[in-house]
């Protein structure tokens, strides 16, 4: 019986074995919440964009604005007079 069975030691081969595979889990498991995490964006269709303004409100007055033809939760490009259902006025 050598002293590694004897003693329930793992040989350092083993050791970097279960280090790699460990590491790679962690890996795949961290680019799978990055991929998850990411923000998905509404379809102007989903949004009920429209790139006239509603009631006073358009676009570049949205909290959720990015100029020039941004914006953080639709997708595609938005006119600065736009408007759709997500509307929030910045305060």
């Amino acid at each position: 019986m050598s002293e590694h069975e004897r003693f329930g030691l793992v040989s350092r081969r083993d050791l970097l074995n279960i280090a790699a595979v460990g590491a790679s889990a962690l890996v795949t498991s961290g680019v799978s919440y990055a991929a998850s995490a990411a923000p998905k964006k509404f379809t102007q269709k989903q949004a009920h964009y429209q790139p006239i303004p509603k009631s006073g409100q358009r676009c570049q007055t949205c909290a959720l604005w990015q100029p020039p033809t941004d914006c953080q939760q639709v997708e595609g490009p938005v006119s600065p007079a736009g408007w759709c259902i997500l509307y929030v006025r910045k305060s």
